[in-house]
């Protein structure tokens, strides 16, 4: 999730929120069946209720690979990041 959540950095989620609508633009920890567990943004909800995101990075793997994920799947939202100090 660089640059958004560089590396060694802490999260924190919240796992209630998911009683929430999920909207685009929201950063979700995944439990994805290949890829475990992985934080990602949400892209697009279809009309089926999957959830389909993407990464941050040019690197991240794309909306296809990850596939549509469905709300079982999902851990919880990000709700803050704590980013190692730069010395």
């Amino acid at each position: 999730m660089a640059p958004f959540i560089p590396s060694e950095s802490y999260i924190i989620v919240a796992k209630w929120l998911i009683i929430f609508p999920i909207k685009k633009g929201q950063r979700l920890i995944i439990n994805h069946s290949k890829y475990g567990l992985i934080i990602k943004t949400v892209a697009v909800v279809d009309k089926n209720g999957f959830v389909w995101s993407r990464g941050e990075s040019k690197g991240s793997i794309t909306i296809e690979e990850i596939g549509p994920v469905e709300k079982r799947q999902i851990l919880g939202r990000v709700i803050s990041v704590f980013k190692p100090e730069v010395y």
